[in-house]
C-alpha cells in the first residue's frame, strides 16, 4: 500500500525560525478574528491556543487545515446574513461572535487525534484530524447554506417537515453543501500532499475517505440535533427554539437532554467521524 503517510514529514515543525513565523501567524489568525468579530476576547486567545497546538502536534498541515475550516465558515456566516440572521437568533442559543465553548467544540475532536498521533505516531490519527474538521466545515456548510433552502427542510428520521434552521432536519440543497465543505478540507489535504511531495495514487482514496467520513460526521450531527438535543417550547412565541431561556425564564422542555446543545453535539458528532473511520482506516 503506497503513500502510507509519512509521520516525520508531517509532524516536522522547522527551524526556530519557522516556528516563531507559525506561531505569529497562529496570533495574527486569532487577532483578525477578534477585529472582524468573528470571535468573542476569550475565543480568540482559545483560537491561538489551539491554532499553536495543532501546530506542534502536526505541523504546518494541522494548521492549515483549522485556517481553511475557520476562514470559509466566516466566510458563508456572513453570506446573506441579513436572511439568515432572524431566523438564527430566534432558533439559537447562540449568537453573534463565536465564543470559547464553539472553539473548542469545533476544534476539540481534531486535537485530541493530534495528540494520539504525536504519541503513537501512527498516520491513522492525521487522517482523524483531517476527517474531524471535514466533520465541521460539512456540518458548517450545511447549516450555512442548507437555511437558504427554497424547499422546507425535514427530518432524518420521519422524513416530515420541520422549522427551518432547526437542529435535526435537512434539505436536498443543506446536503450538497454538506458534501462541498468536507470536499474542501480533502482537497486541502491532496493540496499539502502534493506540494510536500508526499502523494501517490493512495492519495485519492485518502481524500474519498475524509470527503466520506466529513459528510458522515454531518448526518451524525443531524441525527444527533434531532433527537438528544435540547429542544423547547418558547415562553414567547410557543413555538419549538433551541433556547433554553426567555429573558431569564426557562422555556419547557420539548425533547431531548437538558445538557445536550449545539456546542455538544458538534463536539460528538466531528470525535464519532474520526473514531468510525479509524477503524475502518
Amino acid at each position: 500500500m503506497e503513500n502510507i503517510l509519512d509521520a516525520n514529514l508531517v509532524i516536522q515543525t522547522g527551524t526556530y525560525i519557522q516556528q516563531i513565523l507559525f506561531v505569529l501567524l497562529s496570533l495574527l489568525f486569532a487577532g483578525v478574528a477578534f477585529k472582524r468579530r468573528s470571535l468573542t476576547p476569550a475565543a480568540s486567545v482559545g483560537a491561538f491556543f489551539l491554532a499553536v497546538a495543532l501546530y506542534y502536534t502536526g505541523g504546518p498541515l494541522f494548521l492549515l487545515l483549522l485556517m481553511v475550516f475557520f476562514v470559509s465558515a466566516t466566510l458563508l456566516s456572513h453570506f446573506k446574513a441579513s436572511i439568515k440572521d432572524p431566523i438564527e437568533a430566534e432558533l439559537h442559543a447562540k449568537a453573534g461572535p463565536r465564543d470559547l465553548f464553539q472553539v473548542a467544540a469545533n476544534g476539540g475532536a481534531a486535537l485530541i487525534m493530534g495528540i494520539l498521533f504525536v504519541i503513537s505516531q501512527n498516520e491513522v490519527y492525521v487522517m482523524a484530524v483531517a476527517i474531524a474538521f471535514a466533520a465541521c466545515n460539512a456540518d458548517t456548510w450545511a447549516s450555512e447554506i442548507g437555511i437558504l433552502s427554497k424547499r422546507a427542510p425535514v427530518s432524518l428520521l420521519t422524513f416530515r417537515p420541520v422549522k427551518r434552521g432547526i437542529s435535526g432536519g435537512v434539505s436536498p440543497l443543506g446536503l450538497v453543501a454538506s458534501c462541498g465543505g468536507a470536499a474542501l478540507i480533502a482537497l486541502t489535504f491532496g493540496f499539502y500532499e502534493l506540494v510536500t511531495g508526499n502523494a501517490g495514487e493512495f492519495l485519492l482514496f485518502q481524500m474519498g475517505l475524509i470527503t466520506l467520513g466529513g459528510f458522515m460526521g454531518s448526518i451524525l450531527d443531524s441525527l444527533m440535533g434531532g433527537t438528544i438535543q435540547a429542544k423547547y417550547i418558547s415562553l414567547k412565541t410557543g413555538e419549538l427554539t433551541e433556547k433554553p431561556t426567555y429573558e431569564n425564564k426557562p422555556n419547557a422542555l420539548h425533547k431531548g437532554w437538558r445538557f445536550v446543545n449545539n456546542d455538544f453535539v458538534n463536539f460528538a458528532s466531528s470525535f464519532l467521524a474520526s473514531v468510525l473511520v479509524l477503524f475502518f482506516y
